[in-house]
């Protein structure tokens, strides 16, 4: 991020890009297109579950490339986005996953060669249907401490956690604060609100601030419906960008 950049961003992502949830995602991105918002960063599962390939949805294929025309990025969003064994990492990590994210913290499950083999099977699938990927982001935004410095080395520019995106050129962490709609359960929803209220000072005076939306239950969701209307008042007085323009910004 260029120090002293005098306009603001926010960034507008949308999570769980994967053919089951194909109509949700239209109804998000017609409401972010009412909203004006372009460009926006698409979180995509490559294979959900193991075996939803992507390959497989040629209609969610070409929306994927009508968007990346129109300026939006393509992030990978884990593999299978399914928990794949015991939980590891640290203490906090191992308590949210298990509270919050029992079948979808699959980085978060997963051994160091298993998660270096799903990193490069997930954006070879990706670059096989034209796509290129330059950031990651795990499911659930839980990980295992070397996560960084495999994708360091695997060559990725940067890495989505729930509060920052992690430069991995610079190693420069950069804050997101954050709100958004999550698709889960109403406790969960309940918790993202109480989340997004305490963060709402720090929002207030970022650089950046990141708005994050999942296509589950999002056309009939009053949670949804809030985020929404929260981000048309951002956009007021920020610019959307992705996270690969916000290392430049």
């Amino acid at each position: 991020m260029v120090a002293g950049s005098r306009e603001r961003a926010v960034i507008v992502s949308v999570h769980d890009v994967a053919p089951a949830n194909l109509a949700g995602l239209r109804w998000l991105l017609g409401r972010l297109d009412e909203l004006n918002v372009q460009p926006r960063s698409l979180l995509v599962i490559p294979s959900e579950g193991g075996q939803d390939d992507l390959r497989h949805c040629p209609e969610l294929v070409d929306l994927l490339h009508e968007e990346v025309r129109r300026g939006s990025e393509i992030v990978l969003h884990g593999y299978a986005h399914r928990r794949a064994g015991p939980w590891r990492g640290s203490l906090a990590t191992r308590v949210r996953a298990a509270l919050f994210a029992r079948e979808a913290a699959e980085f978060a499950s997963l051994s160091w060669p298993d998660q270096r083999a799903r990193l490069q099977a997930g954006r070879q699938l990706l670059h096989e249907l034209g796509f290129e990927v330059r950031g990651f982001c795990p499911p659930a935004w839980l990980a295992t401490p070397e996560l960084p410095e495999l994708l360091r080395e695997l060559g990725f520019r940067y890495l989505v956690e729930m509060l920052w995106v992690h430069d991995l050129r610079l190693r420069q962490p950069l804050p997101t604060p954050w709100l958004g709609y999550l698709g889960s359960r109403p406790f969960d929803e309940g918790l993202v609100q109480i989340g997004a209220a305490l963060l709402r000072p720090w929002r207030e005076r970022a650089a950046a601030v990141s708005v994050f939306l999942h296509p589950q239950g999002a056309a009939g969701s009053p949670a949804c419906a809030r985020v929404l209307r929260e981000l048309a008042r951002l956009l007021s007085e920020r610019k959307p960008v992705t996270y690969g323009e916000l290392l430049e910004w």
